[in-house]
């Protein structure tokens, strides 16, 4: 539990997407997960555009797909089976494309930057299972920032993940708190806005391309902007 610092300064909350977020993975763990689906169940196609999905989660793709191709639910054999693909890929992805796995410029200094506030809460809420999760973390060396983490082994729902992510990040219960969700994909942004958080891309190409075209007002490559600038202008700006 942090101190509580200045009693009349409200608390700013930043939880983060990993994927594509904190690191450049997002293409790969598609990649490999769509591989971990086709080697349990077979026909999955390559790489998908998860906008077409309704939750776009590891858990809530693969029920929606898995309704898509057999008219049911994937069973809990078939679950488990392609996690343990899945991250089997992933550490493979890993030893081949490590530079996939490290953390964005700027990244390290900003949470450095954040954790050294008492007026500040940091929490992971991402899509993917927390399995591939952890192992992320660990080969982007952030695992040692400890923040608490909420996947898609708790819920399906990515708006559900965010608010345990919120529950689990330690801020006294019914404290206000300026909230701010950063995130990669047009999903992030449109749970941001359904929670009423504030909102930061994190993006590339397209991707940023994409958020700017549904609405996000701050996008940025990487964490090397949001490190520019005396720190009180940095938190104004987060707290709009």
């Amino acid at each position: 539990m942090k101190p509580s610092g200045n009693p009349n300064q409200v608390p700013n909350l930043y939880i983060l997407d990993i994927d594509g977020t904190l690191m450049p993975s997002a293409e790969i763990d598609n990649r490999c997960y769509w591989q971990a689906v086709d080697d349990v169940l077979g026909g999955a196609p390559g790489p998908q555009n998860l906008a077409g999905f309704t939750h776009v989660t590891d858990s809530g793709v693969l029920r929606e797909w898995v309704m898509r191709q057999h008219g049911r639910a994937p069973t809990d054999t078939e679950i488990l089976d392609i996690r343990q693909c899945f991250i089997e890929r992933i550490r493979q992805a890993g030893e081949q494309y490590p530079e996939a796995f490290r953390p964005l410029p700027g990244l390290t200094g900003w949470l450095d930057r954040q954790l050294r506030r008492t007026d500040c809460w940091l929490a992971l809420a991402t899509g993917g299972w927390g399995h591939t999760a952890r192992f992320k973390l660990q080969a982007s060396g952030l695992a040692g920032y400890a923040l608490p983490l909420a996947s898609s082994d708790d819920a399906s729902s990515r708006i559900d993940i965010m608010r345990l992510a919120l529950h689990r990040c330690g801020l006294p219960p019914g404290e206000p708190a300026n909230i701010t969700y950063f995130g990669d994909g047009p999903w992030d942004l449109a749970a941001s806005m359904e929670l009423g958080w504030n909102f930061i891309g994190i993006a590339r190409g397209e991707d940023q391309r994409q958020l700017r075209a549904a609405g996000a007002s701050q996008v940025y490559t990487d964490f090397t902007g949001l490190l520019q600038g005396p720190t009180a202008e940095i938190d104004r700006v987060h707290a709009l």
